[in-house]
């Protein structure tokens, strides 16, 4: 499939996992450090504009936020599987991380096959990818797990409202700088809905 196939919210999500996944921009781009990476721009810049990136869900598994949909693409048992209409920009190397206890545990890391594609983004996504780029730049998964954990994050906000697992909505969690109201906001997300359904957007 070409990549002017892919919707825009699926082309975003692709070059986002690249961007992330060259090695200049992460040490340790494992599943779930990119499952980090990706909440946290998505929540970033929800805060200031009331919509997400890459319009995935995330849920709040016991590690940090997850997006479930990908999460159950991306994964058969203990194997990562590369999407078809990503093997042209991204490989997975099989390799060892450092778990919170210090010991060596096996995964998988993304590695970027080629440049990303950073015309999809607007100035306002790309700063935000920076940002985040830099902020865990040398982070392992569990760090940046600690890092979802804090008080007054959306994972945090979710376990304490709901429960481990629950879908975490970044409405009801996140305080828009904007000065955009919430029902102002639901709508904007419902109409990218529909916008995404009917046409691809």
């Amino acid at each position: 499939m070409s990549i002017e196939h892919i919707n825009k919210s699926r082309q975003r999500l692709l070059e986002a996992i690249v961007f992330f996944s060259q090695a200049k921009k992460i040490k340790n781009p494992s599943k779930m450090m990119m499952y980090k990476l990706l909440a946290e721009m998505d929540f970033r810049h929800f805060e200031e504009t009331g919509l997400p990136v890459t319009n995935l869900e995330y849920e709040a598994f016991p590690k940090g936020p997850v997006p479930k949909v990908l999460n159950t693409e991306i994964t058969s048992g203990k194997e990562l599987i590369i999407p078809k209409d990503f093997e042209d920009a991204l490989r997975i190397e099989n390799t060892e991380f450092e778990n919170e206890f210090g010991e060596k545990v096996a995964g998988f890391k993304w590695i970027a096959k080629r440049k990303p594609n950073t015309k999809i983004f607007s100035p306002r996504q790309l700063r935000i990818m920076d940002e985040v780029a830099f902020i865990y730049k040398k982070s392992t998964a569990t760090e940046a797990s600690k890092a979802s954990h804090e008080p007054n994050k959306p994972w945090t906000i979710t376990v304490k409202t709901k429960e481990l697992g629950a879908v975490i909505d970044m409405v009801e969690t996140i305080n828009v700088t904007n000065g955009l109201d919430k029902d102002t906001i639901t709508e904007m997300l419902v109409e990218r809905k529909a916008l995404i359904y009917n046409y691809g957007g």
